[in-house]
């Protein structure tokens, strides 16, 4: 799952245009959590199983000196829409079926299974941090938690960190770095649990495409 997430997320960074020089990442191990970590795993987890839909602007911030704005969607199980603010011209959705990734500016696409959608732990049908991730890091804070997730197969592969707010929970950013040590935040303003989503906010059928690759269910 976290090759997934950083593959999609490196696509949609990419896309942004910022480069710079590259270190390693520091492989994560799993560790032995505390009883009192262990809760607050379970804790976040029932709180992420909970959501149904969720909207909010949102700032992508990396350490290659890339940035952007946009507007985000969520509503489970299975899609999300990432819609960023110009200049840049990126547009990702995930339909339920398949992941978009588009280029307003030259039109053009690419698809991927939806399960390198970003985030797919978080639209997936049943939420579960143990599944294909081990918990590499439980942070606990006055008012705060940070979950770290690494990829049961590939942990050099990089990490994935949940920032949440406490008393209530409540998912405020998430933390990507990459295997080239690439550290990408991307933090929620405003979020709103439990909003009505217009379906065709994940519809791209109006979209005019170039690709290479056949949209998925059409001939």
């Amino acid at each position: 799952m976290i090759r997934a997430l950083l593959l999609a997320l490196s696509i949609a960074t990419a896309g942004l245009g910022a480069a710079a020089p590259r270190a390693h990442a520091a492989a994560h191990q799993p560790v032995t959590l505390s009883p009192d970590q262990s809760a607050a795993v379970r804790r976040a987890v029932r709180y992420l199983n909970d959501i149904s839909t969720l909207q909010a602007r949102f700032i992508q911030i990396s350490s290659n000196g890339a940035y952007a704005e946009g507007e985000m969607m969520v509503q489970r199980p299975g899609k999300m829409r990432f819609d960023y603010d110009p200049p840049h011209p990126i547009l990702i959705i995930a339909n339920g079926l398949s992941l978009l990734f588009y280029d307003r500016e030259v039109k053009q696409a690419s698809f991927l299974p939806l399960w390198e959608t970003p985030l797919w732990f978080l639209i997936r049908e049943q939420v579960t941090l143990s599944e294909d991730v081990v918990v590499s890091a439980v942070e606990q804070s006055p008012g705060a938690l940070r979950i770290t997730l690494t990829d049961k197969e590939l942990s050099e592969a990089g990490s994935i960190t949940l920032v949440f707010s406490d008393r209530p929970l409540e998912l405020k950013k998430w933390e990507i770095t990459d295997a080239q040590g690439i550290l990408t935040q991307v933090s929620l303003i405003n979020p709103r649990y439990g909003v009505e989503i217009d379906p065709l906010a994940f519809d791209y059928s109006d979209l005019e495409i170039q690709s290479g690759r056949r949209q998925p269910g059409r001939d």
